[in-house]
């Protein structure tokens, strides 16, 4: 069975592993830029470009150091942190479409965000479907 408190321990530690990758992905996007501008991108590593991405890289610092503080003094929100997550993603791209922002690089991290998004996603619903569970709080295995 997996019971609601099994799932909020697996919130949290999906988040943790969001906050790891983002300081990863804070890391290349600033302090690895134009390497990973032109070989993970596969864009120009123009000036403005590279600006860009590293602002994009500080975004990416704060998000995990607020991923880790949610961990550390507010856990029971992790599940809705992970909701939070792809949600925010979507309506920059619902921006991005509404402004006609077309991709027009390789852009190779494309796939592992759509996994990033989805562990989120996924997660933060079984989180949400167990808890609404009448009988117990769980589910059968």
């Amino acid at each position: 069975m997996i019971k609601k408190e099994t799932a909020a321990k697996i919130c949290t530690i999906i988040l943790i592993m969001a906050g790891l990758m983002d300081l990863i992905r804070g890391f290349a996007h600033t302090f690895n830029v134009r390497y990973s501008a032109q070989h993970l991108a596969g864009i120009e590593p123009i000036s403005d470009s590279l600006v860009l991405m590293s602002a994009f890289g500080m975004s990416n610092f704060l998000t995990a150091f607020i991923y880790f503080l949610v961990v550390w003094k507010a856990n029971s929100l992790a599940p809705f942190i992970l909701m939070v997550i792809p949600l925010s993603y979507f309506i920059g791209g619902l921006g991005m479409k509404f402004q006609n922002v077309q991709l027009e690089s390789q852009f190779q991290g494309q796939h592992m965000m759509s996994v990033y998004l989805m562990v989120c996603f996924i997660s933060g619903i079984l989180y949400f479907l167990i808890a609404k569970l009448p009988t117990g709080n769980s589910i059968q295995d």
